[in-house]
């Protein structure tokens, strides 16, 4: 009799945490194209930052914009240029400090928070875009040329993203 119970509620405690685990929401971020097609969809863990970097046009230098989510905003944490010449950053904006390094020069903080990035893409000649997140670069000017991206993060679990996909 108490090992039927045992049983019962150890599967009772199993079938309960795979519910969980299907159900319980996270953060996702979704990149559509324009028109709405979505184009890549990353799963985002809480305090996971996302860098999108480009060659900028004139200085031929790389610019990262790192970016977190929080509350449901994407939110950028610091910029990174390695020149400040050329309309790139040169000082910090009213909330945000200048941080000098030695390969690096960063803007961090200022407070910038967006509900969607609307971002253009170059190609492999001018802005060679790139995602990077949780170590792996999506070089976006190959795969989307001259697109234009929505960039939102969107708070789902992962039974809901699932029964999007199929639907």
């Amino acid at each position: 009799m108490m090992k039927t119970f045992s049983k019962r509620i150890l599967v009772v405690f199993f079938l309960s945490f795979i519910l969980f685990i299907l159900t319980v929401p996270s953060y996702y971020l979704k990149i559509s194209l324009e028109w709405g097609e979505e184009a890549c969809c990353k799963s985002l863990p809480p305090g996971l930052p996302f860098i999108l970097r480009f060659i900028h046009s004139v200085e031929q230098t790389p610019v990262e914009g790192e970016y977190m989510v929080a509350g449901g905003r994407i939110r950028q944490w610091e910029e990174r240029v390695r020149s400040h010449n050329a309309g790139l950053p040169a000082e910090a904006p009213l909330n945000g400090r200048f941080i000098p390094g030695k390969d690096w020069m960063a803007v961090r903080g200022g407070g910038a928070s967006f509900i969607s990035l609307r971002y253009r893409v170059g190609d492999s000649i001018l802005g060679r875009n790139m995602l990077i997140i949780d170590g792996e670069e999506i070089e976006l000017f190959r795969l989307y040329p001259g697109s234009i991206l929505l960039i939102r993060a969107e708070k789902m679990s992962f039974a809901g993203r699932l029964l999007s996909r199929l639907f």
